[in-house]
């Protein structure tokens, strides 16, 4: 544990699984209060106990589909009415649909992964940023942070993936529009864009099969993907959105930080065997 975000508020989208969680938890151990918001509040609430009850610092878990200006609203009222302000923005919230070419893409899919992925980070950080400048923990300090998450598919081209990888191109690409507009009052905009991480949404069931699966994906192999040839533990991409948020990242803003492992350097990896 650090105090490099001690007295420091943070509010992560996305918060219940996954990076998302990661991300939670490593912003508590640097000293953090953390506001845990997710569509799934029951996992919200249960992130949030988890870290109020192994670190000192004080939780908030709101249920909030990000999709849903109106909600959003709600969530930001709620983290003023609880902490005064806030400092640290995560916009991890995002989804997935059926990788598809855009010539089978429907229109709800498209109006579904576009109000969350895009629109999402968007409305959070309206409704959001204005804490970090006139709320009471943000008053006077600007060095406010946002840090937006992308993906290696905005950088890559993939098959099929479109959809979703067009929200992560906008995010990156609004993620530096962002750093121009508020530069002035003191706070920084970036983007992690991961690479390939074992979440839960790629583990089995049963406990067992999840954990050698996990074992298996982030264990570099001669056909693994990029330079270091595995994928990420979701802990890897939090350390890195944690630098951005903290004061060691004075001096970087509206740059888009790839944590993928060297995909986006090789493609799909190199010819040489870790064994």
């Amino acid at each position: 544990m650090t105090d490099r975000l001690a007295d420091s508020v943070a509010v992560v989208t996305g918060g219940a699984r996954g990076i998302g969680e990661a991300t939670c938890r490593r912003l508590a151990d640097d000293g953090a209060d953390v506001v845990v918001v997710d569509v799934l509040g029951e996992r919200a609430e249960s992130v949030a106990g988890d870290i109020a009850t192994e670190t000192d610092s004080e939780t908030l878990a709101v249920e909030t589909d990000v999709g849903d200006e109106a909600a959003v609203e709600a969530m930001a009222e709620r983290v003023e009415s609880r902490f005064g302000g806030v400092d640290v923005l995560v916009n991890n919230a995002g989804i997935r649909v059926d990788p598809r070419p855009v010539t089978e893409a429907d229109e709800d899919s498209w109006d579904r992964i576009v109000d969350v992925n895009q629109k999402g980070v968007a409305f959070c950080a309206k409704h959001l940023i204005p804490l970090m400048v006139d709320g009471e923990t943000g008053d006077g300090d600007r060095n406010g942070s946002v840090v937006n998450v992308a993906s290696m598919g905005a950088e890559v081209g993939r098959p099929d993936w479109a959809q979703y990888d067009s929200t992560k191109g906008a995010i990156v690409a609004m993620t530096k529009d962002m750093a121009c507009d508020h530069a002035p009052d003191g706070i920084r905009v970036n983007a992690v864009s991961p690479g390939y991480v074992v979440t839960e949404y790629h583990l089995p069931d049963d406990p067992e099969t999840a954990r050698e699966y996990r074992e298996e994906q982030t264990t570099p192999s001669a056909d693994g993907p990029g330079i270091l040839k595995r994928a990420a533990e979701p802990r890897e991409i939090a350390d890195a959105v944690a630098f951005l948020a903290s004061a060691e990242a004075s001096f970087v803003t509206g740059t888009n930080m790839r944590v993928d492992g060297g995909v986006s350097a090789v493609g799909t990896g190199l010819d040489w065997d870790p064994e």
